[in-house]
């Protein structure tokens, strides 16, 4: 019996020995971080300036831009999300979604998905209004927020495509 133990703490150590590398996995600290992006699964790929994006619809109504974001220093599980849309500097959309989960990645960073970074459904109801966003620069401003009260905000600039 003990040496069935001993083989068992032997043959699975820890990640951290294995690689030198200590990894923090998905705590809260002052200095969070977010970046916005996409991916589909496990994947995440950050969103570059100006990156040209479609519209998806809005679970909150209207339509946006769908986004995944990437973390660190947020505490997994249950966060709050703060989705706004700019343009030229005024806010053209906002949505506070208080139940969206922070999954914790193997590399220690949290991923969360499944958020629509909307724009005002009153302002952009009719086809003409949607169409007129094609080409235009806009900003994706996402916060997250954790049961601790740590935040962190991530700002993209994307150029939008409609219907093509």
């Amino acid at each position: 019996m003990l040496s069935l133990t001993l083989l068992s703490i032997l043959a699975c150590g820890d990640k951290g020995e294995e690689t030198g590398a200590e990894v923090i996995a998905c705590t809260s600290t002052a200095d969070a971080s977010l970046t916005i992006g996409y991916g589909v699964g496990e994947d995440f790929t950050a969103y570059q300036a100006e990156s040209v994006v479609g519209l998806s619809v809005a679970p909150q109504g209207g339509f946006g831009v769908a986004v995944r974001a990437s973390t660190s220093g947020l505490a997994a599980g249950e966060v709050s999300v703060l989705l706004e849309t700019e343009i030229a500097g005024e806010q053209v959309g906002s949505f506070l979604n208080e139940s969206v989960t922070l999954y914790c990645q193997d590399d220690g960073s949290g991923l969360l998905w499944g958020v629509v970074v909307g724009f005002d459904p009153a302002t952009y109801s009719s086809n003409d209004d949607l169409l007129s966003l094609d080409g235009q620069v806009v900003d994706l401003v996402v916060t997250a927020t954790d049961t601790e009260g740590n935040s962190a905000t991530g700002i993209t600039p994307v150029t939008i495509n409609v219907g093509g």
